[in-house]
């Protein structure tokens, strides 16, 4: 089995790191998620060009943190934040080591749905003509 590779879903996703989390938009369901922690490391990790398969490989024998690590990567491309790839680049930085992985905690990624009606908003098309602001159409 060829190594498995994941780039960034765009145009449809858009992340952006602020301070160590990522915060990624999937622009056609209008959900955004926030990475933190071991997750946002990861999400480097994948984004620089290391496949899935040598990540959960660094977690050794913490079987807990390779099935996060696996369940992870799934997650971001169930989600539309990701795709595979065939193209990888060459991982321009290491990767999470193995003196790393061993304290690492299973990743996470929290969903947010309560701006879904703003973010899905076309301000170009959906202006209300009097008041001059995107409105929802009724």
């Amino acid at each position: 089995m060829s190594p498995h590779h994941l780039e960034l879903a765009s145009p449809q996703c858009s992340a952006d790191d602020f301070d160590g989390e990522i915060v990624a938009i999937n622009l056609e369901t209008g959900i955004y998620y926030s990475i933190k922690d071991s997750g946002a490391v990861l999400w480097h990790d994948l984004i620089a060009g290391h496949s899935v398969e040598a990540l959960v490989d660094l977690a050794g024998e913490n079987a807990e943190l390779a099935a996060g690590i696996a369940s992870f990567a799934d997650e971001v491309v169930s989600c539309g934040l990701m795709r595979p790839t065939s193209e990888a680049p060459v991982p321009s930085e290491p990767a999470v080591t193995a003196v790393q992985a061993a304290t690492m905690t299973a990743p996470a990624l929290e969903s947010f749905g309560d701006m879904q009606d703003l973010l899905l908003l076309d301000p170009v098309h959906e202006v209300d003509e009097e008041m001059g602001w995107p409105k929802a159409p009724d």
